[in-house]
């Protein structure tokens, strides 16, 4: 299964991302827990000179121990990383923090200068990965439109969180072409490409595959038997009683019941890709 997806509004906000760079203090590069390597954007890297914080979200979906193992890896000189659910009023204390620690040249600057202490944060990510629920917790109110789908902000907005701190909010970016295969599936299966271009059952046993790679167990859990590859779909249609007109099983039900139990975490907490290994 081939995916690629690159509506014309993303390829806008990458220009506006890069220009909006240039007046940034620091960047908060949102990332998914349950596919972290796969939601990094290479376009993004290549543009990203100021210091960053790498926040961890979701971070309730996923095994502790690889979200800490995730968060080791990516804490390195001007980068630091941090693990927060961002519906939890809690993260707002810890994302603070961290752009405190990220832009403490810039503040100490502007102390030495006797200016008040004010600094941007630029906020990107792929999309779904949470950048406005995430922008919501640190300004401690709904200022945002937020979405459990792909593409829901596709303007850059500014918010200001208090008057030391303004963050920005922009679309959810992905590149023009993914060519790694492993790649556009992890991020089809945690919802960072639209579900209209995806063929549902395509992505289910692809999920399948990669959940029994993980643990079997996770999926015999659920569904009270072995799901292996196609027919686990024909498993889980008579366990939930999806059928069609006739009496066959409805596999598009089940495929979409499959990939929503994942994504509720209904399937327990899990993460597609180890830190390590």
């Amino acid at each position: 299964m081939e995916i690629n997806w690159f509506p014309g509004h993303m390829a806008k906000s990458t220009r506006e991302i890069e220009n909006n760079l240039r007046i940034s203090d620091c960047v908060l590069y949102v990332l998914d827990c349950r596919a972290v390597r796969s939601c990094f954007n290479p376009k993004f890297d290549a543009m990203i000179s100021v210091p960053i914080v790498y926040v961890l979200n979701k971070a309730d979906t996923a095994p502790e121990s690889e979200v800490g193992a995730w968060v080791n890896k990516l804490s390195s000189g001007n980068r630091i990383a941090i693990a927060i659910d961002g519906t939890d009023s809690s993260s707002r204390k810890k994302i603070l923090s961290a752009i405190k620690t990220a832009c403490r040249s810039t503040i100490e600057k502007q102390e030495n200068r006797g200016l008040n202490r004010h600094v941007r944060a630029l906020v990107l990510g792929v999309p779904n990965t949470g950048k406005s629920t995430v922008i919501n917790s640190l300004c401690g109110k709904a200022r945002l439109v937020t979405g459990d789908k792909a593409g829901v902000t596709r303007a850059a907005k500014w918010a200001r969180v208090d008057e030391t701190l303004d963050v920005l909010d922009t679309p959810g970016t992905l590149y023009p072409k993914i060519t790694d295969r492993r790649v556009g599936v992890n991020l089809a299966i945690i919802g960072s490409i639209r579900d209209e271009v995806i063929d549902s059952g395509e992505l289910a046993v692809e999920l399948i595959e990669r959940l029994n790679g993980i643990d079997p167990a996770i999926l015999i859990a659920r569904y009270g038997a072995e799901i292996v590859g196609a027919e686990g779909l024909e498993v889980i249609a008579a366990a939930r009683g999806f059928k069609i007109r006739g009496g066959g099983c409805d596999y598009d039900r089940a495929a979409a019941a499959l990939i929503d139990d994942f994504r509720k975490g209904r399937l327990g907490k899990i993460c597609l890709e180890r830190a390590y290994g």
